[in-house]
């Protein structure tokens, strides 16, 4: 799919649902920039839904649904989940009625792939999004809050390797909400609250 086309499908029905007083957004970031904080903070005072792909999977292996089975099976192996999974059980809670009141996407999309697969996605459910925030925070301080974090994942190879794929796979999703007319940069290296005021501001 050609980038230069998802221009006017996003202006189309974004300015209308947001006319609404209904939100719809996706939070973009490198690891540790905050999105799962902002995300939380978003949904409480927007009164939207928060939904995170992580959680998703989750649930979903937790009540051993179909999809939930799949899912199992992918990451028993040491595979990733395919995304034509992810996007079904995504679009699986976007047909719930709380969803109608709006939503904030953590973690989602990843890719350019998955980007085009919320679009059609979205069309389907006859909606789209209003706004794409790209959280931006110098690499130097996104280092230190995920060493600060103290996970075991969190070892200086694996950050620097998460890095790289965030380089190579999701920095181009910037490009691609940008050319659609609905990305807005944010500078996250603030406090939380000062971030969140950020957000809402470009948002108002």
């Amino acid at each position: 799919m050609d980038v230069r086309d998802t221009g006017n499908f996003w202006r189309l029905a974004g300015p209308a649902v947001g006319m609404k007083g209904v939100m719809r957004l996706i939070l973009l970031g490198t690891p540790g920039v905050g999105k799962g904080t902002q995300a939380l903070e978003l949904s409480e005072c927007l009164h939207i839904l928060h939904i995170s792909t992580g959680e998703l999977l989750r649930v979903e292996m937790e009540n051993k649904t179909p999809i939930g089975m799949k899912i199992d099976k992918y990451m028993n192996a040491g595979e990733l989940v395919p995304d034509t999974i992810i996007i079904d059980m995504l679009e699986k809670r976007l047909q719930e009625p709380d969803s109608r009141k709006g939503f904030v996407l953590d973690g989602f999309p990843r890719n350019l792939n998955q980007a085009d697969y919320l679009k059609s996605s979205l069309e389907r459910l006859q909606t789209s999004l209003d706004r794409v925030i790209n959280i931006e925070v110098p690499i130097d301080t996104v280092l230190n809050r995920l060493l600060q974090r103290n996970r075991a994942d969190d070892t200086p190879e694996t950050i620097k390797y998460r890095l790289e794929i965030y380089k190579q796979e999701t920095i181009p999703l910037i490009d691609y909400y940008q050319r659609a007319g609905i990305l807005e940069q944010i500078n996250g290296d603030a406090s939380p609250e000062e971030v969140t005021n950020r957000i809402l501001a470009c948002i108002a």
